[in-house]
């Protein structure tokens, strides 16, 4: 498989590339700064780029499209909304008969969850009065604007992130949080983000996951 991944660059990112190249997939890393992509690998390309460009964005020949640009600060942001709009614009403008229909993104579990226990709906809360609001407001304007789009979408949303090693035993809720689940480390997180790529179960759905 042909995957173009934004946000390849950091944290979560730089994990799934790893991943996605050693289960043998062809991998095309587009970064701001391509320098700063530091994987090596022969199915491994870098192409600059820069979601909030969208003339520098291309996507023609991707089978899917992951989506793990996320702001590195708590202020005002665009990254969200406006990057995954451009990249959603990249995908269903492309001429060549070969458009990309497959879209993983990774947003945040700071939205409403039913399942949600007392000690997350608190913290969400919290989080959303205060010093995330921005990142959980651009999301969730990512969010409904994917709704509206004919791709075959799946939408990740994590708790916080820790740069703890990869467990490989976590939780998944379909279109729901995972109850009680405070944290995801971001190695586990890119494993499971390259597992929904290829699992037709999430198109079109919400994923919670969480330890």
């Amino acid at each position: 498989m042909r995957i173009i991944v934004f946000g390849a660059t950091r944290g979560t990112g730089r994990h799934f590339v790893r991943l996605a190249l050693a289960e043998g997939h062809d991998v095309v890393a587009v970064a701001r700064k391509p320098e700063a992509v530091t994987e090596r690998h022969p199915n491994l390309s870098v192409r600059q780029g820069d979601v909030l460009a969208p003339e520098t964005l291309d996507v023609k020949g991707a089978d899917a499209v992951v989506f793990l640009a996320g702001p590195s600060e708590a202020g005002p942001t665009r990254l969200y909304s406006q990057g995954g709009r451009n990249v959603m614009d990249a995908m269903t403008g492309q001429q060549d008969g070969h458009a990309a229909r497959r879209l993983v993104v990774v947003t945040n579990a700071l939205g409403d969850h039913p399942s949600a226990a007392p000690l997350q709906r608190l913290l969400t809360r919290l989080a959303r009065a205060t010093a995330l609001r921005h990142v959980h407001r651009d999301a969730r304007l990512l969010e409904r604007e994917i709704l509206g789009r004919d791709l075959d979408w799946t939408v990740i949303q994590p708790p916080r992130l820790t740069d703890k090693p990869a467990t490989g035993v976590y939780r998944t809720a379909l279109n729901d949080c995972v109850r009680g689940g405070l944290t995801i480390s971001r190695e586990d997180l890119a494993h499971y983000v390259l597992t929904a790529v290829a699992a037709p179960e999430t198109i079109r759905a919400t994923v919670g996951i969480a330890h």
